[in-house]
């Protein structure tokens, strides 16, 4: 906790619907120089509810059923993300954020009884290009121990530097494996149910287009959640993290293709089109010790 952090401790993560309608009509003032300052939002004695676990699972793919998939504490925790970006604390409207990063590190198996301590913290803002990159950092303790933490970097467009960004020289990953999934049209509205996120953007044609989409998209979060479900062994050795970097949006209904390198220490991999030219996100998993810690 840091010297001036302001702190809001709930008694219980609020419904993501209205916190997502919330979140959506919040709008602020735009600054010169938008800070983001100090702020948490905890919830303590959280357990996982176990129809909207298997409706998760159903839905991400996971065919493990002893402990939360790896993914799940951060749907949990979502709702308490959304409220941090109405408080005053955080500088911008919520309304048009991208959520470009997701890292995830999990210490030990976590029991789907086993009671949480959830936080979320707003981390740094940093000026880019095209806008300003917002993390927020979550954790998850259960009797005071840190078993789970993830960071998550959002882009508010606008007022950005409007200079040419330097992009990171690709890797040339010699992918080993492929898959391919077919997604409907309702593909999302289905993760909406399981994970409730109902933002528009996800549902139908129509509500996407009222957001500047030409059709819905799918949620990344989904795409992560699938490709781990897919790829981590049934018996891998904790720690565990997987690090994704989102790229280009599924429009819906999609063909997509997983492409993976698989090796003890975990895997390297890529979600692309069904040309498998177009990427839609590059991730990456690491299993035990140092790996994992990374």
């Amino acid at each position: 906790m840091k010297v001036d952090e302001r702190q809001i401790q709930l008694e219980s993560i609020p419904g993501m619907g209205s916190t997502l309608l919330r979140a959506i009509t919040t709008r602020k003032k735009k600054q010169r120089e938008p800070k983001s300052l100090p702020l948490a939002i905890i919830v303590n004695g959280v357990r996982a509810d176990a129809g909207k676990l298997a409706k998760y699972r159903a839905v991400c793919g996971f065919s493990r059923t002893t402990g939360l998939p790896l993914t799940y504490p951060h749907v949990m925790a979502f709702p308490l993300q959304l409220q941090m970006m109405m408080q005053p604390e955080f500088p911008f409207s919520p309304v048009g954020a991208v959520h470009l990063k997701n890292r995830i590190r999990q210490q030990r198996d976590i029991g789907i009884d086993e009671t949480m301590d959830l936080s979320v913290r707003l981390g740094e803002t940093v000026r880019v290009a095209k806008g300003h990159e917002v993390s927020f950092v979550t954790e998850v303790r259960i009797d005071g121990e840190l078993v789970w933490d993830g960071l998550s970097v959002v882009l508010v467009p606008g007022g950005g530097t409007g200079g040419k960004q330097d992009k990171p020289a690709a890797k040339q990953t010699q992918y080993s494996e492929s898959v391919s999934w077919q997604l409907a049209a309702n593909k999302g509205r289905e993760y909406a149910l399981a994970s409730g996120d109902y933002n528009p953007i996800h549902l139908y044609s129509l509500t996407a287009r009222v957001m500047g989409f030409k059709r819905q998209i799918m949620h990344g979060m989904w795409s992560k959640s699938r490709s781990l479900a897919h790829l981590l062994p049934l018996d891998c050795d904790w720690p565990v993290s997987i690090e994704v970097a989102f790229k280009l949006p599924i429009f819906l209904p999609a063909t997509v293709m997983l492409l993976s390198h698989s090796d003890a220490t975990g895997s390297q991999f890529e979600l692309r089109d069904d040309t498998g030219e177009k990427p839609h996100l590059v991730g990456e998993i690491r299993l035990g010790g140092e790996n994992a810690a990374a």
